[in-house]
């Protein structure tokens, strides 16, 4: 037994695949089937080693290799040998149901030693050898399950989560048994881990062993270990009255986990219970929980009541923003007929629904938005028209509308439809004019943390031209850089006047997109130096002037004929400059231009 297990170690650090044909394993098998003669289970292992030995696809192989080391662990289990579960450190279980299918030993004893070195160790880097192992399909191979068992309690949060959330809910159901053979219901994260993998992948309905540890953990375990398992019963009807009655329990955090359990099952009797829990006191409880779970059935029945608020207000009289939230959290992620009919009457006969009226304006806004953006997800025309009839109320609305619109229409139909053929905007109130002035600018600036004026065969593509000529005649600076385009009479004069405000007032954001549209090709070279330079002579540089070092550096890399212009602006810069260091690095830039020139006069020398 001993140098069967020996053999089957050294199979799972150089592979299965090496296991045909092998003589030593063939040398076993004779007298595997001898002993097998008194003990069946030692004919099992025989006949496990013939199909280990003999041909067979390699993902047979390899299930062939699991099996032989399952069983014979249960065998050596019995036997009280202390290297049980040793062999490949393969979980000790003798249940065939644990058996993962399509599992390979085909991957290299290397890359098998730097992920257990990764999750041995500890230091830096340990994490992205963990994350490239899972993104190569290292964990596929049979040997790597041991790993990532581990990884499910290592200390390091984002291993763990990475194993609890992607690598062992990959492997499938079969998971679950493995995961539960062990499981510690009073025990801390790691065991919660456990048990999230198992809500996540779910057991089969004939694997009554493992359900039957889950019931336990959720009645015997430590409070954590309960709510984690309470979910998980949501797929086994036999449930129900548990679920239910857990539902009730006094502690918060038992009755979400019940409610999400009932959400899953999805009877008549749990969706009884869930429409009470969010039509009462707990309600946010059962709204956190239902959120991103709820059955056509359930979505339904909570559209209608949806309904029925925002027409006639609660029981207890008018609506407020807390009656209303629970059940947006609820619905946010549904795409349901109900509540598409819901939001088109909404936005036809808004005043059928006298409940909305009664909320101030900061959280009307807040529903009708969440109304726009459910309209905006079905990308139809009559979407959008119902979209514009919710901002023609409630103006900010035109943030979704105008974006839907840029999808469905041509960039010329989108501009009229605004702006009409002549780009006659006085149609629009003045709170509306200042919405597209916001679209516009986020449009045109995509980014959070720093945002980019947009490449420019984007604006000329996805933009009317008509658009620029707007935005001078509303004297915005940054829709103009931002709408700047080849072919515009109006747009150099009008940049000509407005540099020396943004290089005196202008924002660091607005400075860079000035730049960034001087280097988008659009000018010939004596325009782009000429508004480059009146943007450097505009700043104050006596005060605190943004993206100094790109200006520093497009100054260094002026044209060689420009050269003697740019130090003698530079020079008559710099005498009005009061503050020494800013003089300072001004004077280096005209010392290195003055360098270059000189190495340019040598090189035409030399020649």
């Amino acid at each position: 037994m001993e140098q069967l297990q020996s053999e089957l170690r050294r199979l799972y650090i150089a592979g299965s695949d090496l296991a045909a044909d092998d003589y030593r394993l063939e040398r076993l098998e004779p007298e595997l089937r001898e002993r097998g003669e008194r003990a069946p289970v030692f004919k099992r292992l025989a006949e496990g080693v013939a199909a280990l030995a003999g041909p067979a696809r390699p993902e047979e192989r390899a299930a062939a290799l699991q099996d032989v080391s399952l069983l014979l662990n249960s065998v050596l289990s019995t036997q009280g040998n202390t290297e049980v579960g040793n062999v490949g450190e393969t979980p000790v279980s003798a249940r065939a149901e644990s058996r993962l299918p399509g599992l390979a030993t085909d991957r290299s004893s290397r890359e098998l030693a730097e992920l257990r070195q990764a999750l041995y160790a500890s230091g830096s880097g340990r994490y992205e050898t963990v994350r490239s192992a899972y993104k190569n399909g290292l964990f596929r191979d049979l040997r790597s399950l041991p790993l990532a068992l581990r990884a499910l309690g290592d200390p390091y949060s984002e291993i763990s989560d990475l194993a609890a959330e992607r690598i062992l809910p990959d492997y499938g159901p079969g998971i679950s048994a493995l995961l539960l053979d062990g499981l510690d219901i009073q025990g801390g994260r790691e065991e919660e881990r456990k048990l999230q993998v198992v809500q996540r992948v779910g057991i089969g309905p004939e694997d009554r062993i493992s359900l039957e540890k889950i019931i336990r953990a959720a009645e015997k375990g430590s409070d954590k270990i309960r709510v984690a398992a309470i979910v998980c019963l949501g797929a086994d009807p036999s449930q129900e009255e548990k679920l239910l009655e857990w539902s009730r329990d006094k502690k918060k955090p038992v009755r979400k986990s019940a409610y999400a359990a009932l959400t899953v099952l999805d009877s008549e009797a749990s969706r009884e219970r869930l429409y009470e829990a969010i039509s009462g006191p707990d309600a946010p409880l059962a709204a956190e929980a239902l959120a991103g779970l709820l059955s056509p059935g359930m979505a339904e029945t909570l559209a209608w009541l949806f309904e029925e608020r925002l027409r006639n207000g609660t029981e207890n009289g008018s609506l407020s923003a807390e009656d209303l939230q629970p059940l947006l959290i609820a619905l946010e992620k549904v795409r349901h007929p109900a509540l598409e009919r819901l939001y088109t009457d909404l936005a036809l006969n808004p005043a059928a629904y006298p409940s909305i009226q009664a909320l101030n304006e900061r959280e009307r806004g807040s529903f009708l938005r969440n109304a726009a953006y459910y309209l905006r997800q079905l990308g139809t025309f009559e979407a959008l028209e119902l979209v514009e009839r919710l901002a023609f109320t409630h103006p900010l609305l035109l943030q979704q509308a105008i974006p839907m619109a840029r999808g469905l229409l041509t960039p010329s139909e989108v501009y009229e439809r605004y702006m009409g053929t002549n780009g006659d905007s006085s149609r629009l109130s003045s709170a509306l004019q200042s919405v597209v002035i916001l679209v516009l600018r986020n449009e045109l600036y995509p980014g959070t943390v720093t945002p980019r004026r947009l490449p420019q065969a984007e604006i000329e593509v996805g933009w009317d031209p008509r658009w620029l000529d707007w935005a001078i005649d509303q004297d915005h600076a940054q829709l103009v850089i931002g709408l700047a385009r080849p072919g515009n009479d109006r747009l150099v004069p009008y940049l000509e006047q407005a540099v020396r405000r943004i290089g005196r007032a202008g924002s660091r954001d607005e400075i860079r997109y000035f730049l960034d549209m001087l280097e988008a090709g659009l000018f010939d070279e004596d325009t782009r130096y000429e508004l480059f330079m009146r943007l450097v002579e505009a700043r104050n540089w006596n005060g605190d002037p943004a993206m100094v070092y790109r200006e520093l550096d497009l100054l260094k890399r002026v044209p060689a004929e420009r050269m003697d212009e740019t130090i003698r602006r530079l020079e008559a810069l710099i005498e009005g400059i009061s503050i020494s260091y800013k003089k300072k690095t001004l004077q280096e830039v005209v010392d290195a231009l003055r360098a270059r020139r000189s190495a340019d006069e040598g090189d035409r020398t030399n020649e």
